[in-house]
């Protein structure tokens, strides 16, 4: 009975405490950034009517007897867990997940806070709306040079204004990064077809395209519209059977082609071959480009040889005596449209329209070459120092082997505007100056992958193709106040698969002028402004800080708090680091106070209240008897 009396002080205690928490939180629920506090309680006072025994003999030892009399405030704490967050859609509502408060000022002195409700007031200086006072952090600073911004968060803490009128200075490119796929299948494409002679044996044949000096000559410019290329015919025991050249123009037709002049020759003398190791007729008197195959189909030798008088010489020491030789001269007028394969199997080639290749004496077999235009063309919009727009194209053309290279791509740059492009090497050599640059050449391994830049010159008859990397554009400005524009192009990542061509500008570093068109603060707290030139920039950074013990911390009311000498100092940081939370845009920290917890809490203490109110009722019930009794 007297355990169940006394334990009504605990009822008490607790019906206090509730009726405090709830009492003073009810209103402060829906309160941003609003921590709750914890009360505890101690003894006042107490009587000892036993003292406690220690173990004896046989005998236990004995707790004491007390009697506590009352109950004093012993401490209030504030309870600085996290509050669960309530999205508003303010772009400049903040909430700080994990530790940590907002800085303010008020000019004067600092202010902790969790209530993140900003909002920027008509200076274009961030603030909290409530009070007024200043948010805290690191105006970004902008080089004078280059007009670039950049947050030193070594430097104290200030003010962050944001103002409307804010711009982002033009800068010119000077370089860009070029990725995805150049097309491998472009081009014409190999085929096979199969043609009968006079005795019934049939005979496969194969043509295989390629580029040489000739056809760069035939099309006068190696980014013409039109493309020539050698095609060479190989029989089923792979040796070449005729060599030729077909033009194609840009739709897909043939504006001209024909059969080169192929004489069979057996060496007579180590290293040389003459007008008397040859059987068949020997071209007219000129300069030709003459190339020797050997019997396995190999190119053994490929250059100018002039015939006079119907003689000629052509020296290679891999010409051996006794060998079974085909000399082509290549000469276009004296090409014809159609070659032997066999005795009475013969293949006529296109020389205009459709590009149809068939059988001379059965026309019904054919095979009709496919051919896809081996040009892509990308654009990116380049700037020069005062944000001048320039439209620049990069034209691929696929050559494929050529040389040393086995899958060689050339380019050219050109400006929608007309301005003339220098090609600028390594070495800082240009196209204006000691080296004759038109363009420059990609070269890909069997991998897709680059394995060479470099700059080609063209003479009029010859593609060269240099040692030194060349990547790197330039074009004049000055007709529009502005001196040179020089880009370094990155091509690194590009690759050649056989797909769909995507080669594109991905990143290029030049910008026109800018002006402010709206921010938005990220979970670190840096201030992001879009600006009208599509592009973004750091324009400042909110601030927080931390203590080692916060809730030291000195309420002043409105969620503000101030340092107090039980709080620690404040360390000052950037959301993220060193113990601080992260930022949540666009949303609330609501008060931490659980509602249903503390209405649980403040019915139970009811319920303890009104039994012990039961105990005194009953206790005066006995009390009353025992006087009766004396009656």
């Amino acid at each position: 009975m007297m355990r169940s009396m006394f334990s009504g002080v605990a009822g008490m205690r607790n019906f206090q405490y509730a009726i405090d928490v709830v009492g003073n939180n009810i209103a402060n629920v829906n309160t941003v950034g609003f921590k709750g506090s914890r009360v505890t309680f101690q003894t006042a006072l107490l009587q000892t009517m036993k003292a406690a025994r220690s173990p004896q003999n046989n005998i236990g030892g004995t707790n004491p007897i007390q009697i506590g009399l009352g109950s004093q405030l012993a401490t209030i704490d504030k309870i600085m867990t996290q509050g669960s967050f309530e999205n508003t859609g303010n772009k400049t509502d903040l909430a700080i997940q994990g530790d940590g408060f907002f800085v303010l000022s008020d000019g004067s002195q600092y202010y902790y806070t969790r209530a993140g409700a900003l909002s920027v007031d008509t200076n274009g200086t961030l603030i909290q709306s409530s009070t007024g006072y200043k948010v805290q952090g690191w105006r970004a600073i902008q080089d004078p040079a280059t007009g670039t911004r950049y947050v030193d968060t070594n430097q104290p803490i200030g003010d962050i204004v944001i103002s409307a009128g804010m711009t982002m200075p033009a800068n010119a490119t000077t370089s860009a990064t070029m990725e995805g796929n150049l097309n491998s299948s472009v081009g014409p494409t190999p085929f096979s077809m199969t043609v009968t002679d006079e005795d019934g044996n049939e005979h496969s044949v194969r043509f295989v395209f390629s580029k040489t000096d000739d056809d760069f000559v035939r099309q006068t410019d190696p980014f013409s519209t039109k493309q020539s290329y050698t095609w060479t015919a190989y029989d089923e025991n792979n040796a070449v059977v005729s060599v030729g050249y077909i033009v194609m123009n840009q739709y897909g037709n043939v504006d001209e082609a024909g059969v080169y002049q192929n004489l069979s020759a057996t060496a007579t003398t180590d290293g040389q071959l003459t007008q008397t190791d040859v059987s068949g007729t020997i071209p007219t008197d000129g300069d030709y480009h003459a190339v020797v195959l050997d019997s396995n189909g190999n190119v053994i030798f490929s250059d100018a040889v002039p015939i006079s008088g119907g003689n000629f010489t052509i020296s290679d020491s891999d010409i051996v005596n006794g060998q079974n030789y085909t000399v082509i001269f290549y000469d276009d007028t004296t090409a014809s449209d159609e070659f032997t394969v066999a005795t009475g199997a013969n293949i006529s080639i296109p020389t205009a329209g459709e590009a149809r290749f068939y059988e001379s004496d059965n026309p019904s077999n054919y095979n009709v070459l496919s051919y896809e235009s081996p040009k892509y063309v990308t654009a990116v919009q380049m700037y020069d120092s005062l944000g001048n727009a320039y439209s620049v194209y990069v034209e691929f053309t696929r050559i494929g082997e050529f040389g040393n290279m086995k899958n060689a791509w050339i380019w050219k740059a050109y400006t929608a505007s007309g301005e003339p492009i220098t090609y600028i090497d390594a070495n800082g050599q240009s196209s204006d100056g000691t080296n004759n640059y038109v363009g420059g050449i990609i070269n890909f391994n069997e991998s897709g992958r680059i394995s060479g830049m470099y700059g080609v010159t063209w003479d009029g008859s010859q593609l060269t193709v240099g040692n030194t990397e060349l990547r790197t554009i330039g074009f004049s400005a000055s007709h529009r106040g502005d001196s040179n524009v020089t880009a370094a192009i990155d091509f690194s990542s590009m690759t050649q698969f056989s797909g769909s061509n995507s080669a594109a500008f991905t990143y290029q570093n030049g910008n026109a002028l800018g002006t402010l068109q709206s921010f938005a603060i990220n979970e670190n707290g840096e201030i992001i402004g879009t600006f009208s030139n599509g592009l973004t920039d750091i324009l400042g950074q909110v601030a927080l800080a931390v203590f080692n013990n916060p809730a030291g911390l000195t309420e002043i009311g409105d969620s503000l708090y101030i340092t107090s000498s039980n709080s620690g100092l404040a360390q000052i940081g950037t959301a993220g680091s060193g113990g601080r939370g992260t930022l949540i845009p666009g949303a609330l920290e609501m008060s931490n106070v659980d509602l249903a917890e503390e209405f649980t809490r403040m019915i139970i203490a009811q319920r303890g209240f009104q039994a012990n109110a039961r105990v005194i009722t009953t206790a005066d019930t006995i009390l009353g008897e025992l006087v009766a009794l004396r009656r």
